[in-house]
């Protein structure tokens, strides 16, 4: 890396770390503005609101990063063509590509480790924060740890289970049947037991009669223990409404399998599993098009800069937030919908590369 190198990358990163410090300021004096009542009403304590800030800082990182890559990158060219460096680099022999690259780069290998804090970080932030915000906010029970009454699941194309009693403490249902169907609505299984509990990473039966029906007539087996196959896990039998902010890729992309292979529509949480990849990703992007964007010499000054990163970020944040609402209502593909505001914003900073002056 040569010496010009290294100055960008040191302003980049100067005005990327002041950037994300004054991002993350202006949201936490918002935010508290809008909810502080809402803890003071319910009695919450002074701890466990800076708990539940302090587990939104990493969750608010991931949310601002694109606005502090754009501005990162608009203060560290822009103010470059302000001082006429860019210029008196590219007389050196030193084009506007280079910075593309370099800064490219850069915004690549932030990418993926935006994505790797956004699978091993912000997932469990974000399920304590809102633990806290459902428990004292809210007033509402976790239902991880409450006994639920008549648990109806389908656990594949055909095929139900039903308990009368779940407990999530003791991972053990009670008053077991499962049903197995024909295509035509026909019974063609029934097994009842008198419990179903989760040993060892697997469902065991224990006190199970089977019922199989035929034409030839009906047979019946028991056992006293058996195992049974089944697509749902301990975490499935609670009524638990999680958000994809508190999921993991891989947690969206099994969560989504479930709900395919109990006949659902899982388009929507699809949109959300690319959005997992398309929103770290857009550091890269956001660099490809601010590069040649504040390239162009102007004399405006700092908050002339700063407003029209505010505008392309708002535009942008637009542009994802329309494909999402649009993956939703499968109008397109769930991964047009997430990566919508990428492509767009590719392509426009493709063509203002190639207009900008060399």
């Amino acid at each position: 890396m040569i010496i010009i190198d290294r100055y960008v990358s040191r302003r980049f990163f100067y005005f990327l770390l002041l950037s994300t410090l004054a991002s993350m300021a202006i949201f936490l004096v918002v935010d508290p503005i809008e909810n502080l009542d809402k803890f003071l009403d319910r009695e919450v304590p002074t701890s466990e609101i800076l708990r539940y800030y302090l587990l939104f800082i990493p969750y608010i990182m991931y949310l601002i990063y694109p606005v502090a890559v754009l501005l990162a990158t608009m203060f560290c060219i822009g103010g470059l063509t302000v001082t006429n460096e860019l210029m008196a680099m590219t007389a050196s022999g030193v084009p506007l590509w280079r910075h593309l690259v370099l800064l490219s780069f850069i915004g690549l290998i932030l990418s993926g480790f935006m994505f790797w804090w956004g699978e091993a970080v912000v997932p469990q932030t974000n399920r304590e924060r809102l633990s806290i915000w459902r428990e004292q906010v809210k007033q509402s029970k976790d239902w991880r740890l409450t006994e639920q009454g008549q648990v109806y699941l389908q656990d594949g194309p055909g095929r139900v289970l039903h308990l009368d009693l779940y407990q999530p403490r003791s991972k053990t249902g009670y008053g077991v049947d499962l049903y197995q169907f024909s295509t035509d609505g026909r019974v063609l299984e029934r097994t009842a037991a008198r419990s179903l509990s989760w040993e060892a990473g697997q469902w065991m039966l224990k006190d199970v009669m089977v019922r199989k029906f035929t034409p030839e007539g009906e047979r019946v087996e028991q056992y006293e223990r058996q195992q049974v196959h089944l697509k749902v896990v301990p975490n499935d039998m609670v009524e638990l409404k999680v958000e994809p902010e508190e999921m993991s890729l891989n947690e969206l992309v099994r969560f989504t399998e479930r709900i395919e292979n109990t006949g659902g529509n899982p388009d929507r949480w699809r949109v959300d599993i690319h959005s997992k990849v398309a929103l770290p990703f857009a550091g890269f992007i956001i660099v490809l098009f601010g590069v040649p964007v504040s390239a162009v010499r102007r004399r405006s000054g700092v908050i002339f800069g700063v407003a029209l990163s505010l505008v392309i970020s708002f535009v942008y944040f637009g542009f994802m937030q329309v494909g999402k609402v649009l993956g939703y209502k499968e109008i397109i593909d769930p991964w047009i919908a997430a990566w919508l505001g990428n492509i767009i914003f590719f392509i426009i900073g493709i063509i203002l590369y190639r207009r900008t002056p060399r």
